[in-house]
Formats: C-alpha cells, sequence, structure tokens
C-alpha cells in the first residue's frame, strides 16, 4: 500500500476489532469494547511509529509546500526585507561631528 493514512487506519481499526471480539466473549461487551480501545491505542503507539513518523513527514512537507513558514504576514515582512537588504549597500558608520 502506497497511502500511509490508509494502512496506518486499516491497522488500527484491525487491532480494535480483533480485541473487541476477543473480549466481547469474555466479557460483557460495553466494557469489551472499552478495554479494546484502551489496549489497541497503547499497542498502536508502540508498534506504529513507524506508520506515524511517515504520516508526520507527509503532513510537514505538504504544509511547507502550500503554506511556506504558515505565517502569510511573516513571509510578506520577509520578502520585503530580503529586497530592502539586496538594495542597500552595507557602509560603515560615519562618526558625528561636532
Amino acid at each position: 500500500m502506497k497511502n500511509v493514512w490508509l494502512k496506518y487506519t486499516l491497522y488500527r481499526l484491525g487491532m480494535f476489532a480483533v480485541l473487541a471480539i476477543i473480549f466481547g466473549l469474555l466479557m460483557p461487551i460495553l466494557f469489551a469494547i472499552l478495554v479494546a480501545g484502551m489496549i489497541s491505542f497503547a499497542l498502536s503507539i508502540i508498534f506504529l511509529s513507524k506508520l506515524r513518523d511517515e504520516i508526520s513527514k507527509q503532513i510537514y512537507e505538504k504544509r511547507q509546500n502550500t503554506f511556506g513558514s504558515g505565517d502569510s504576514e511573516s513571509d510578506l515582512e520577509n520578502s520585503q526585507l530580503d529586497a530592502l537588504e539586496s538594495n542597500t549597500k552595507k557602509t560603515p558608520a560615519k562618526p558625528k561631528s561636532k
């Protein structure tokens, strides 16, 4: 599967479903769903970290490509300051005459 989001979601749902069925046979269904949810959450944190890292990279890259730094005003100010700096020459300060 190329889509990491789908793969992560299917693994999470699969873990939950298997645990819910197992615990549903052993205890009342509402309690089994609650326990299965907690355990599948913990297992996903432990075992699905690589998929979460991949999703995080995809989100970061998409955000950087789409929005720049994330603050349009800062991007505008930075571009204006860069333009001003490239137009001005750096000269040493002249001492004040008395």
